[in-house]
């Protein structure tokens, strides 16, 4: 599989998990990176420093068009705000097989309050109601995501198999008391059809003020992902980086 991933990567370890994880896997080439969620450059820099892959800055519209147009891209994995996504879409650029790490349907509680939006649909809200509207997508929930909490040996079983994500493990280690929790690794497990979960079609749109997702009969259709195996989906990420 052609891949192509879009990544808030350097707030959070799990994006970084991602990327390894999908730079290690044998049926994925990575043929491009884009950065979004602001500090896009910095955010670019570290993309490098994890995958030897093209990397684009986010905010360099014509430059990611036309890479990502050269870059004969199979499946797309959006694992931040879907700024870039929305682009793409305003210039008529088809976005194949696109999956996304976000928005949630039921309130969960994650790193110690309820929430009721995800962050990467509440950071850009009005891009992601207009790829909602436009893109079919496989969407990987929050509600569903904060089962892939990774226990303090995993995770440091997950920095032996791969030692360039040392560096980001110990920087969210360094600045929050929170468990890392691998979001985005599972969004590419879903990507990949390498996940055991559970798949509906559900119907809903997204408030473009503030990121929620509202069930309506009058949406698009999406597949979401309502259930994971999570243990399972743990021990094979670690198994792709082994």
């Amino acid at each position: 599989m052609r891949l192509w991933i879009d990544t808030d990567v350097g707030d959070n370890p799990d994006d970084a998990v991602a990327l390894v994880t999908a730079d290690a896997h044998p049926d994925v080439d990575v043929v491009g990176i884009s950065t979004t969620g602001g500090k896009t450059e910095w955010r670019a820099d570290l993309a490098r420093q994890l995958v030897d892959a093209e990397v684009v800055p986010g905010e360099h519209t014509d430059a990611l068009t036309s890479r990502f147009a050269a870059a004969d891209v199979d499946a797309v994995l959006a694992i931040g705000p879907l700024t870039n996504i929305a682009a793409l879409t305003a210039l008529d650029v088809e976005v194949p097989r696109l999956t996304v790490m976000g928005g949630l349907f039921e309130p969960v509680r994650h790193r110690g309050r309820v929430r009721h939006v995800e962050w990467n649909f509440g950071s850009d809200p009005a891009s992601t109601a207009v790829v909602a509207e436009r893109v079919p997508m496989t969407l990987v929930p929050l509600d569903v995501t904060v089962g892939m909490r990774c226990e303090p040996q995993l995770v440091g079983d997950l920095v032996a198999a791969a030692p360039r994500l040392a560096p980001e493990v110990e920087r969210w280690s360094a600045e929050h008391d929170d468990p890392v929790v691998l979001h985005d690794p599972l969004a590419l497990l879903v990507a990949l059809g390498d996940a055991d979960v559970r798949v509906e079609s559900r119907t809903f749109v997204v408030d473009p003020h503030d990121g929620s997702v509202r069930p309506t009969d009058g949406g698009s259709v999406h597949s979401v992902v309502v259930g994971v195996d999570a243990p399972r989906a743990l021990t094979r990420v670690l198994e792709i980086l082994r």
